[in-house]
């Protein structure tokens, strides 16, 4: 890879290149490594994987925070925001922090955002996207390292939120509503929350927030996107392409998160959804493939095909990124079914009963009305609290208590009349 890195900075790009069915950008001609392996990335989210999630106004939000943060950054320009529609977040390449829409559900107002935001910009600082790329196997020694650079982005971040005009306290917050479990590339979480608080000194002047936050995550979907996939009744419904499949009686259905495995005897299946673009892209890569043009669609069936070599610079990067994509192992039977909205892709394992097989395919139908209904997935409903308390006492108001109680600190005080996270069911 650093072999790719020196060579792409030399190279020229194809002209009007694409990727994911958009133009490659500048930066992948010019030699700008970053930017141009960030793009790749970035389009990967939107049109391979189906895991942006759509809210132009969240998106700007979390931008104008950035843009307040980064200038008390060592940063040329403000890192550009993606919202994910999944749970993780991270600096990613060229100046792009990625925001899981499952992390910002947990935090109580803009300034604990803001920490979950400065924490990543001071990866942006260090470049540590590209030294994790770059850098050596995860060794003992790497390991050390990363969790430095955690250590290092926790106290700095510090300092970002108290020159942008937060309170740097709320940097303990963050990231004690973000972490549930230590692991090898982090400091432990109690090491991260003492280390912070000390820096905090309990410094609580600045603008929380809690009311603009909550303003711009009404009626934002809570936990797993289940338009992706759900099971409803006997039938795999993936709402947001309009899609269903039906699940045969005494066959063994395994769900890991939006994706569906069906088993019986020798014989599997695995369905998953991805973007317009790349279903459109993988179905044209197919060997010995045939396509044909349904009411759902249009339906190419074909041979997942040995990896190919690539010959430029940018065609090894964009190799390196595609990778990432969900994808059928080579020598896999497989269905794609591209709509206007994404596609569906079906991997049935060599040893498949053509029996079988058939008997799934022709399970694949339209979603009803009913189901697209019962698939729609849980959301944030703003309650006003009818008296003063703590979290953990209001959220009796809410339909589902629980679950309202882990979005929010149970221990934060809220005014009679102030909004209270609930869930709409």
């Amino acid at each position: 890879m650093k072999a790719l890195c020196l060579a792409l900075a030399c190279a020229a790009c194809t002209p009007h290149a694409h990727y994911l069915g958009a133009r490659l950008p500048d930066a992948c001609s010019e030699g700008d490594f970053e930017r141009c392996a960030g793009w790749l990335a970035e389009r990967d989210l939107v049109a391979g994987q189906l895991d942006v999630y759509d809210d132009p106004a969240l998106r700007d939000y979390v931008q104008r925070i950035t843009d307040k943060l980064a200038k008390g950054a060592n940063l040329a320009q403000a890192p550009r925001i993606v919202i994910a529609d999944h749970d993780g977040t991270y600096a990613a390449f060229g100046g792009r922090i990625v925001i899981g829409r499952m992390a910002i559900e947990r935090l109580g107002s803009e300034a604990e955002l803001a920490a979950i935001v400065a924490h990543e910009l001071v990866h942006v600082e260090g470049h540590h996207a590209s030294m994790s790329l770059f850098g050596p196997d995860a060794d003992a020694q790497w390991l050390a390292a990363r969790r430095d650079a955690e250590a290092i982005a926790d106290e700095r971040a510090v300092a970002l939120l108290e020159r942008a005009g937060y309170p740097p306290t709320a940097m303990e917050r963050a990231l004690a509503a973000s972490i549930d479990t230590d692991d090898e590339e982090h400091p432990p979480r109690a090491a991260r929350l003492a280390a912070v608080a000390e820096l905090a000194g309990g410094r609580v002047q600045g603008f929380e927030g809690r009311r603009e936050l909550l303003a711009k995550i009404d009626n934002m979907i809570v936990g797993r996107n289940t338009l992706l996939g759900t099971r409803i009744g006997n039938a795999w419904v993936v709402a947001a392409l309009g899609v269903a499949l039906e699940l045969p009686s005494r066959h063994v259905v395994h769900i890991d998160g939006d994706a569906l495995v069906l088993r019986h005897g020798r014989s599997t299946l695995t369905a998953y959804p991805i973007g317009a673009a790349w279903a459109r892209e993988l179905a044209a890569t197919l060997d010995d493939r045939a396509s044909v043009d349904t009411p759902l669609g249009t339906i190419t069936v074909g041979v997942a095909p040995a990896d190919r070599p690539a010959g430029t610079p940018i065609a090894k990067l964009e190799r390196a990124v595609r990778e990432l994509l969900p994808q059928p192992a080579p020598g896999t039977w497989v269905v794609v079914l591209a709509r206007v909205r994404g596609g569906l892709v079906l991997e049935l394992a060599p040893k498949t009963d053509p029996f079988v097989r058939d008997r799934w395919l022709e399970g694949l139908r339209a979603a009803s009305p009913r189901e697209l209904a019962t698939a729609e997935p849980v959301r944030i409903a703003l309650e006003r609290a009818p008296y003063a308390g703590r979290v953990r006492q209001l959220v009796s108001i809410c339909p589902d208590p629980d679950r309202a109680l882990d979005l929010d600190d149970p221990d934060r005080v809220v005014a009679a009349g102030d909004l209270v996270k609930c869930t709409d069911r």
